[in-house]
């Protein structure tokens, strides 16, 4: 076997097969060496250079020209060595094929084809130094239709048709940009999801222009939703961004992290920082489950933003004083919204208390502010 090689699918070499014919001589002595004949019978003493050793055959005359008798031992034994030399050679040739076409095939994802492209070779049904006639012999064959399944639309777009080592080399380029703008890695980690880029014909630099665009548009949302969606459930722009790229390939992806749950509580828990509902320092304490709970409950972000401004509206009753029983944030939430009954209930308590103690001149009375006005939760009191 030569130290040529041939291109196979780009990349990958596989051997070409050469015929190396060894002197006389230097076959005689190897034959020697293995103990498969006498030397002395083939090379006569003092002779160096490489002899027919011809016996006249059995019942012929005397004199040159003779062949060697197919009868001789030692003629027989030679025969036997080439023959089982050449057997040697070829089954390490057969050897180094498999090896070089598996290697090849697990290179471009079709490791499946390897028996069926080995067994070609080995038939030399195929010329394994052309790597065109190799590609033809597995082109219509599933697993290579559906490995560059891009091709087929191309072709029907009238774009030409990759072959392996373009396809393989624009996958790459698609997949190290996302890498360096920090997307999700399962965004890229598949040949599909290529795929329809491949089939438009979509360029590594229009991906570029696509992810630059994505990341804008993370900028421009609402700056409290992307910081209850990093707090809360540790999604970052990257994932975000990959929503506005590809929001059809993305979607299942988010859909199964339960990402559009986590947006929507993120948008509850941003209303509720906003109107004072809850300190930004104390949201994680909160924890991302109570405002996906609130999602669960059916609460819209509208619905969350008008509960907590009429919360606002009455900070003094929603706010402790002295003596009186407390509320956690929780269940102030759960009232404004409508759900906590419980928590509705101690609200109406804590309110008409207010009021006897107002009315009576009380202690809560003596917390009026300026001119007389004194907040009891129910409106102001005169």
């Amino acid at each position: 076997m030569s130290d040529a090689n041939v291109d196979f699918f780009g990349g990958v070499t596989l051997p070409q097969e050469t015929q190396q014919t060894p002197s006389d001589q230097g076959v005689y002595q190897q034959a020697g060496k293995a103990g498969m004949l006498d030397v002395s019978t083939v090379l006569p003493s003092g002779t160096t250079a490489p002899v027919a050793a011809p016996v006249p055959a059995s019942g012929s005359g005397s004199g040159a020209g003779s062949v060697q008798s197919p009868q001789n031992p030692a003629y027989e034994a030679y025969l036997a060595f080439l023959k089982q030399r050449e057997l040697q050679a070829a089954e390490s040739r057969r050897r180094d094929a498999r090896v070089t076409v598996t290697a090849a095939l697990e290179r471009y994802q079709l490791s499946s084809l390897a028996p069926y492209l080995y067994e070609l070779i080995a038939k030399d049904e195929i010329n394994m130094a052309n790597p065109d006639a190799i590609i033809a012999a597995i082109r219509d064959r599933p697993e290579y239709q559906e490995r560059f399944k891009g091709n087929t639309v191309r072709l029907r777009n009238n774009l030409p048709e990759l072959d392996p080592a373009s396809y393989i080399a624009l996958e790459n380029q698609y997949r190290d940009t996302l890498r360096a703008n920090d997307l999700p890695g399962n965004f890229y980690d598949s040949p599909d999801d290529f795929v329809r880029w491949i089939e438009g014909d979509v360029s590594p630099a229009e991906i570029q222009q696509r992810v630059e665009q994505g990341y804008a548009a993370v900028r421009d949302a609402d700056p409290e939703v992307r910081r209850q969606m990093e707090d809360l459930f540790g999604v970052t722009e990257g994932e975000l961004a990959a929503y506005f790229i590809d929001p059809e390939r993305t979607r299942p992806i988010l859909s199964a992290r339960g990402l559009v749950r986590q947006a929507k509580a993120a948008q509850i828990a941003a209303r509720a920082v906003e109107q004072g509902m809850i300190p930004r320092e104390q949201i994680g304490t909160t924890g991302a489950a109570f405002f996906e709970g609130l999602v669960d409950r059916g609460i819209t972000e509208q619905q969350a933003q008008a509960g907590f401004t009429q919360m606002g509206q009455l900070t003094g009753l929603y706010t402790e004083m002295g003596g009186e029983e407390g509320l956690t944030a929780e269940q102030k939430i759960g009232a404004a919204l409508g759900y906590d009954v419980a928590a509705q209930e101690q609200l109406v308590r804590r309110q008409r208390q207010r009021l006897a103690e107002f009315q009576g001149g009380g202690g809560f009375a003596r917390t009026q502010g300026a001119g007389g006005v004194v907040e009891t939760g129910a409106g102001e009191a005169q």
